[in-house]
């Protein structure tokens, strides 16, 4: 049986960036990249590890039903 590989979240990355430039923008009139940066990065990040476990937790039940 092969396992399945959780692939980064670019798009989600990059989308959680647009949005929170965006909304910087509308509400102060100004971006602050570095913030957006860090908001999108860690989101990303938590999407990543969120999809590491659920796929562990998926091949695990797999291999239980084998045997």
């Amino acid at each position: 049986m092969s396992a399945t590989r959780s692939s980064f979240p670019i798009a989600e990355g990059v989308g959680i960036f647009i949005g929170v430039t965006a909304w910087d923008v509308l509400s102060a009139g100004e971006m602050e990249l570095l913030k957006a940066v860090l908001i999108a990065g860690s989101g990303a990040l938590s999407l990543f590890v969120f999809r590491c476990l659920q796929t562990k937790l998926r091949n695990k039940r797999q291999i239980n039903r084998l045997h």
